[in-house]
Parts: C-alpha cells; sequence; structure tokens
C-alpha cells in the first residue's frame, strides 16, 4: 500500500558500499524511521480495524460452538521501536498493541437427554500484543529497491471474553478453549496482524516501491538515472545509500567519459533526511547535450525585442546603425546569429558558489532575397555564470545571479568597433541567453521523492564539487 510510510521513508533511496563514486547519495537517520513507524501504525489501524476474522468451529467436552461474523472493532497502538541492523535492513518491534473484536456464536450442549441450544454475541479484548519483524532491504538486477518480510513473531498476553445472551454456567465450558483459539488466530506467526505486516511488506510496500523513480526525463530529451550501485549500508543510526546520478542521451545508456568527483563528508543526523548531489549530474547532462548537438540554436528577431536584428532602422536602434558595415553591406533586411557552443557547459560548485562555465561561437549571417543567408562574421564568445539554487515541491531550481560574458572577434568580413561588440553584448546575447537559463531553472531538477512525501524544515549547503540537502520529512498519504 502507497499509504505505508515507513516503507516509503526506507524505499525513497536504498544502496550501499559502491565500486564506482556515486552521483547521488542519501542518508536516512533514525529521527526519519521513527517518524514512519508512527505513520505506518496509524495506517496499520486503519487496516486492521473492519478486517474481517474467518468463522472457527470447535468442540469443548460436552458443548459444541460455531463462532461467526467476527471483526475487529478497535486497535490500540503500541509503543514502536526501530533498530537498524548491518548487512540486513531493519528490524521493527512493538509493545502494548491492544484489539477489540466483536462476533457472534452458537452452541450446542448434549450430555445423556440433556439437550441445550443458544445463540448470542461476544466481545474479546486481547491485551498485551507485541509483534516483532525484520525487514531486508536490498535492489534487484535492474537496479531498484526491494524489501522483503522475514521472520514475524507475535505474542498475545492476554485476552479476555465476554458473552451477551444464553445461559452462563454453559459459557464457563467452553471459553477457556475459545479464548485460546482467539489469541492464536490474532498472535502466531501465521496469525491475524503477522499476516497483515507481511501483506503490508510484501505486497503494498512493493507496490510503494514501483513508484519510487529511478529514472526521470528531462526535457523529452535526456534521461536521468537514480538507479542503485548496489545494496544498502547500515550504520547504528542511520542508514545510507548511493545512486548512479548521471544523465543519459534519451535511452543511449553509455556513461560519460568522466567520472563523479568525491562527494562532501558529513557526519550529520539531526535531520530525517540528506541528499547529496554531485555536479556530476548536470556536467554529464552537459556532455549529452554537447554531443548530440543540443547546445546549438538560431537567434532572430522573434527571439530578441522588437527590431533589434534589422541592418536599417532610421528611428529606433539595431544592429545595422550601431555596426554601420552591417547597415551599408546588407541594407533593408535582419541578421541571423547560430550560436553554439564548442565546449561542454562545465558547473563548479564550490565555496557557497554555483558557477557554469561556458564557450562557444556566435555565426552572423545577413539574410538575402528567397530565403537565402550571407554569412559575415564569427565571435568566439565565454561564459562565466554565476547561479543561486533553492530547493522546493523536492527540486532543485536555479536563477542567474551574474552572466558576464566577453567576446572576440574569430573571423570577420566587415569592421566592427569596440561599440559594436558591447552591443552585440549587452543588447543581443546577454538579453537572449539570461532569459533561456533562467527557463530552464524555473523548470527545476527532480529529486527520487514518491509523490506522498514531502520535504520540510530544508537547508541547503554548497561545497565542493557537492549540494548537500539536509531536510525533514512529512507524508501526506
Amino acid at each position: 500500500m502507497q499509504q505505508v510510510c515507513l516503507l516509503t521513508v526506507v524505499s525513497l533511496f536504498v544502496t550501499s558500499a559502491q565500486c564506482k563514486t556515486p552521483g547521488l547519495q542519501t542518508r536516512i537517520t533514525d529521527r526519519a524511521l521513527e517518524y514512519a513507524t508512527e505513520v505506518a501504525l496509524d495506517i496499520l489501524s486503519k487496516q486492521v480495524t473492519g478486517q474481517q476474522i474467518p468463522d472457527q468451529h470447535g468442540q469443548s467436552g460436552d458443548v459444541k460452538f460455531d463462532i461467526t461474523g467476527m471483526n475487529v472493532k478497535q486497535f490500540t497502538k503500541p509503543s514502536s521501536r526501530v533498530s537498524l541492523i548491518q548487512n540486513v535492513g531493519l528490524s521493527w518491534s512493538t509493545s502494548g498493541t491492544g484489539l477489540a473484536i466483536h462476533g457472534d456464536f452458537k452452541y450446542k450442549y448434549r450430555k445423556g437427554i440433556i439437550k441445550i441450544s443458544d445463540h448470542g454475541s461476544f466481545d474479546l479484548k486481547a491485551n498485551s500484543i507485541n509483534f516483532q519483524i525484520k525487514i531486508e532491504i536490498g535492489m534487484d538486477g535492474t537496479g531498484r529497491p526491494t524489501m522483503k518480510a522475514v521472520g514475524c513473531s507475535c505474542n498475545v498476553g492476554s485476552a479476555d471474553i465476554k458473552f451477551h445472551g444464553g445461559a452462563a454456567w454453559i459459557y464457563n465450558l467452553f471459553s477457556g478453549q475459545l479464548e485460546n483459539t482467539l489469541k492464536d488466530m490474532v498472535g502466531g506467526g501465521n496469525g491475524l496482524l503477522c499476516k497483515q505486516l507481511n501483506t503490508l511488506i510484501d505486497v503494498n510496500g512493493m507496490k510503494s516501491l514501483q513508484k519510487l523513480p529511478v529514472t526521470v526525463q528531462i526535457a523529452k530529451r535526456f534521461l536521468l538515472d537514480y538507479r542503485f550501485l548496489s545494496k544498502p549500508s547500515f550504520q547504528t543510526k542511520f542508514m545510507e545509500t548511493y545512486h548512479k546520478g548521471e544523465v543519459y542521451w534519451n535511452a543511449v545508456s553509455v556513461d560519460a567519459p568522466f567520472a563523479a568527483p568525491p562527494l562532501l563528508k558529513s557526519s550529520d543526523t539531526s535531520r530525517m533526511m540528506y541528499i547529496w548531489l554531485s555536479d556530476y549530474v548536470f556536467n554529464t547532462m552537459s556532455y549529452n547535450a554537447l554531443k548530440y548537438n543540443q547546445l546549438q540554436y538560431n537567434v532572430t528577431n522573434k527571439d530578441l525585442p522588437s527590431g533589434v536584428l534589422n541592418t536599417t532602422c532610421p528611428q529606433s536602434t539595431c544592429i545595422g546603425k550601431i555596426i554601420k558595415a552591417i547597415g551599408t553591406k546588407f541594407p533593408n533586411t535582419t541578421v541571423m546569429l547560430y550560436m553554439k557552443s564548442t565546449s561542454m557547459p562545465n558547473m563548479t560548485v564550490q565555496n557557497g558558489s554555483t558557477v557554469v562555465n561556458a564557450s562557444g561561437d556566435i555565426v552572423f549571417f545577413a539574410q538575402q532575397p528567397g530565403g537565402k543567408y550571407t554569412y559575415f562574421l564569427t565571435l568566439s564568445a565565454t561564459m562565466s555564470t554565476t547561479i543561486s539554487l533553492m530547493i522546493q515541491n523536492e527540486k532543485v531550481f536555479a536563477k542567474v545571479l551574474k552572466l558576464p560574458i566577453s567576446v572576440t572577434v574569430k573571423d570577420s568580413k566587415i569592421p566592427v568597433s569596440p561599440e559594436g561588440l558591447n552591443f552585440i553584448v549587452k543588447g543581443i546575447v546577454s538579453v537572449f541567453v539570461e532569459p533561456k537559463l533562467n527557463e530552464l531553472g524555473a523548470a527545476g531538477f527532480p529529486l527520487p521523492v514518491i509523490n506522498s512525501v514531502h520535504f520540510t524544515n530544508t537547508q541547503l549547503t554548497v561545497a565542493k564539487d557537492t549540494l548537500l540537502i539536509a531536510t525533514d520529512l512529512k507524508y501526506s498519504g
């Protein structure tokens, strides 16, 4: 069941000691697990309350009885504890669970010539119920997490039954056996509670895991790979996971020719969850964007304020007026800029700042009659963009803070003055590039979180090669 918070929180990110440096790492602390068990018990209470119990038929001495229509009327939440087991997973134990069961009965008493039969109802209260179950957490061959319930045990401390209707002295003949029968039905490794717990983990829990995004499509062109590198790692106060954290071109899963850098070390466990996001994630996306020709664009008048790329503009400012050689050589037309990256944009995260360095060419063409274009200028451009990052709705968002761009003439068929270059940078390139970058940043970078789990009290730390997200969690299932 997707509502099982214990399983959901555990299944957010599951992996362990790895053979390669991860692009993403997580830590789930004991605080998260404690919170998860509280929510899980609320859900278990709803699931058990109203549960139908199979009819029972038995005999005690001279009395034959039938117990029918049994259902759980009340579930009393126990105290709960989760501990982490190294190289295995979790151990979840509770004490003090209570159940109230209502049902109907009928009996037949026969001894010699005496025959008595009657029917009525009963209420059973089972108290001091303790259960313990282990949850093995691993991964399958595709890099998805797995979980399995192991060794559930349940003990019912006491049971008290009250009958309504019929002869009390006859109840005494079979009430003890009935109490024991109902205790066995609730407790034991095959009883009501263990069956429910096994279902929660093996069936409903695995359904929740299937909703965990291990691959996420970005811009309909890229595939973000959050698959796990290995099995989980469990320490005394937390479990850690390690993910591939690489961006591919659609379904072409070819690794980038560089490795992820080491992530920031931290021993903090004060929040429920920590996510280390390497700049490797962004850089592998940049690598594939360049490789598959996604970092190129034709800039025309439709992308800029009206008329900026006109070669003739008597009453306004345009490229033909600022760079007079363009207006003279190509009058009464427009200019198109072909912008392309010549190297992979590279993100550098360190000392509290995030910088993206990029370089490329800007090639100028003048439109001619018949839709043809005439080349006349190539500029080399370098850009070092400082961006701010924020976490919202379980995504990483970015916004441009500074966008210094410098250009030099690489090849030219016309003379270009410094004033002309300045106009190109400030009036054309910056006006186009900055909104485009902010548009990409506003789309958000998705983190691998199930929809029913949300971040709260979130803090973002920018360190060397690493974005560290420290957060508490809120379950809204």
